[in-house]
């Protein structure tokens, strides 16, 4: 019963942008009835009177076995909470939204470790850090898993890491507010793992929970300051319903970035008319289709000098562009993309 309604629930939700994690500021008039118990304090000695005062659910695990803090700056009138959609328990399926935001702070209330003014938050926070998140109905399977390694378009821009069930795409700068990145995971594997037993047994539905994620990809984007959550979902300023109601589909436009949403333009058919395409179509096999370990090895040989850099992409370009029409003609690659930006559009 408990799926059916978390199901419908999700239905209202799909063109809304949702959250695992988020963190905001706000001011520190709006918390009450802090518990001593569970807050660490910094007591002015002369006056006796709390300067600061914090909480984090790492202390206490036995009642709270997920993310969050609450820091509360007396001196400077400033509040800091994080929490992640785990804070909704039995609703942890719906994530953070505008529609669920409200529930998440009700339910800090209810740990009974402070009191907060919901109204006034919800209408003088602003956000400082941002987990995108989607769940989809997707089987991650391993040729999944293989075509996303494959084909990643801009294979010098963005690293990838391949773990068990998922793959991590991270854009290789250094500058923090250039840094992109895009995570993609079996949600079914991940929240059955032992870390997330103490969670699912509180939320008193672990069963219904469990049934929800069978076959979900999870997608998630992380943005970690301001400037970046204002430049990434295109709004002047991050209060909260500047962030509910961006109509920028951030998630799709990372994906497309990755890998490339034009593909009208490609052949069907691979071409191997001499043995100089020959030998490339070797080197693509014995690379196991890695174009940033094919480049680097050319680089390690020296094949090409500083002064013919031009010519080692030209040389690159024509071994991307064999791979591509490999996979697309073998193992209908394209198709799989487009599987994916349907599932992250809808």
């Amino acid at each position: 019963m408990l799926i059916n309604i978390i199901k419908v629930n999700m239905s209202n939700l799909d063109k809304t942008i949702t959250f695992d994690t988020v963190r905001f500021v706000t001011y520190s008039e709006y918390i009450s009835d802090v518990n001593d118990e569970f807050f660490d304090n910094d007591i002015d000695l002369a006056s006796g009177e709390a300067r600061k005062v914090e909480f984090h659910s790492r202390k206490h695990t036995d009642i709270i076995p997920f993310q969050l803090y609450i820091r509360v700056n007396y001196k400077s009138k400033r509040m800091t909470i994080e929490f992640s959609s785990k804070i909704l328990f039995k609703d942890y399926p719906l994530l953070i939204s505008a529609q669920t935001f409200r529930q998440c702070l009700l339910n800090i209330e209810n740990l009974n470790i402070c009191k907060l003014d919901i109204d006034k938050i919800i209408e003088n926070c602003y956000f400082n850090k941002l987990h995108i998140t989607k769940d989809v109905d997707l089987k991650l399977t391993s040729e999944i898993l293989d075509r996303l390694n494959q084909y990643n378009g801009e294979y010098r821009r963005y690293k990838w890491h391949r773990y068990t069930d998922g793959i991590l795409f991270t854009k290789d700068v250094k500058a923090v507010d250039c840094r992109e990145s895009i995570t993609i995971y079996n949600k079914e594997a991940e929240i059955s793992l032992y870390r997330n037993k103490t969670f699912l047994k509180q939320t008193g539905a672990e069963q219904s929970i469990l049934n929800y994620f069978q076959g979900k990809t999870r997608f998630e984007i992380k943005l970690e300051n301001k400037r970046k959550i204002m430049k990434e979902l295109e709004i002047s300023n991050t209060d909260f319903h500047s962030v509910m109601n961006t109509n920028k589909n951030i998630l799709l436009s990372l994906f497309n970035k990755i890998f490339d949403a034009d593909t009208s333009h490609k052949s069907n058919t691979i071409q191997i008319n001499n043995i100089v395409d020959y030998g490339l179509w070797c080197i693509i096999r014995y690379h196991k289709f890695d174009l940033r370990s094919i480049e680097q090895e050319i680089k390690d040989i020296s094949l090409y000098s500083n002064k013919t850099k031009g010519a080692l992409g030209k040389q690159m370009k024509k071994i991307k562009a064999m791979m591509q029409t490999f996979l697309n003609q073998e193992h209908n690659a394209d198709s799989i993309l487009s599987q994916i930006r349907d599932k992250i559009k809808n």
